[in-house]
């Protein structure tokens, strides 16, 4: 059976058992522990073939193992003011680790460390339902962050885990470092930075009427915002791929819908509600651009992941008895139509 419908499956049971009899926070961290663990195991020890980048990031992990310390540093001037290459400060994490090893493999466990632990502890944080927050990372999320994107998985865990929390505390100029330093690692992080101040606009009518009007001139002239988007983060692209994500988009329309109706519930028990809404509405806005070119998609990863902590909060917006009822829709529907389908896996030793 694929690894990940078995990954699906062991969450959902041991959630059940973990958090549905006797919830306690002892077990939700066993929980998010044993979670945690599995999918470091799945995307420490994958094989080359997993992954579209696995093996390309290989042969840049084994160019920075020859290339000195001097020169690692020379590359930030000559990135960001000769405007050659990109990405310095990933060379420089990458011959960090190799300090302690230059195993490639290894490397990998290494990075798998970094998010899992950190995508742990913000789910601790700030789920109100962790088991489904991991549900939907499996059923959605996962083929970039766990397979793919190594650079940019690494600037996730600074613009996103720690950014939320200094944006939540409004300490703007350590969330300001933090995206400097995520800069350098994958340019897209740039991104990220107008959240600090967009996640506290009011949500109301104003704002869902703004959303609603923006959306589709942003689909009717997504070619455009493309080109000055591809700028921005440092991609360019000739031709124009126009490959949509459109099982995602519909997952994204639909919960945003939801979320819109069910408003006042979530105001009323979530205090963080204006963060979880922008995040939404923002990466509502950045779809459309998916439809142009697949890679906009590192943009809208950034505020996608939201989707893991307002879902589950969502659910505390129904009531008690029908509670179960949501979730169990909400897990059929990830389970239906999941993409976990389309990857095949193998452990680096098969």
């Amino acid at each position: 059976m694929n690894i990940f419908v078995i990954n699906i499956m062991l969450t959902f049971l041991l959630g059940i058992l973990l958090l549905g009899i006797q919830p306690s926070e002892r077990k939700k961290r066993i929980f998010i522990a044993l979670i945690t663990l599995n999918w470091v195991l799945i995307s420490g020890l994958r094989g080359l073939e997993v992954g579209a980048d696995t093996i390309a990031y290989k042969g840049r992990f084994e160019r920075t193992a020859n290339t000195s310390w001097a020169r690692l540093f020379e590359n930030f001037y000559i990135v960001y003011v000769d405007e050659e290459g990109k990405d310095p400060g990933y060379s420089v994490f990458e011959k960090v680790v190799q300090i302690f090893t230059d195993n490639y493999q290894v490397y990998l466990v290494v990075v798998a460390v970094i998010f899992f632990f950190g995508m742990a502890w913000w789910i601790h944080r700030y789920s109100a339902e962790p088991c489904l927050s991991y549900l939907i990372f499996s059923s959605f999320l996962f083929g970039f962050y766990a397979l793919t994107g190594i650079r940019q998985t690494l600037a996730t865990v600074l613009a996103v885990f720690v950014g939320t929390k200094l944006i939540e505390e409004r300490k703007f100029w350590r969330f300001l470092l933090v995206i400097a330093v995520a800069f350098t690692i994958h340019k897209s992080a740039i991104c990220f930075l107008p959240f600090y101040f967009l996640a506290r606009i009011p949500v109301n009518k104003k704002t869902i009427i703004g959303v609603a009007v923006l959306t589709p001139l942003v689909f009717r002239f997504n070619e455009e915002f493309f080109r000055v988007m591809g700028l921005l983060v440092g991609y360019e692209y000739e031709e124009l791929e126009n490959r949509g994500a459109y099982g995602f988009t519909f997952m994204y329309l639909a919960v945003t819908v939801v979320m819109v109706i069910f408003l006042k519930h979530f105001r009323d028990i979530c205090e963080n509600y204006k963060m979880y809404y922008n995040a939404l509405f923002l990466g509502l806005l950045f779809l459309p651009l998916v439809f142009v070119n697949p890679t906009a998609m590192r943009v809208v990863q950034y505020y996608s992941l939201f989707l893991m902590i307002s879902i589950p909060q969502l659910l505390n917006c129904f009531e008690k008895k029908t509670r179960v009822i949501f979730y169990a829709a909400m897990v059929t529907v990830l389970l239906l139509a999941t993409n976990v389908y389309q990857y095949t896996y193998s452990f680096f030793w098969q």
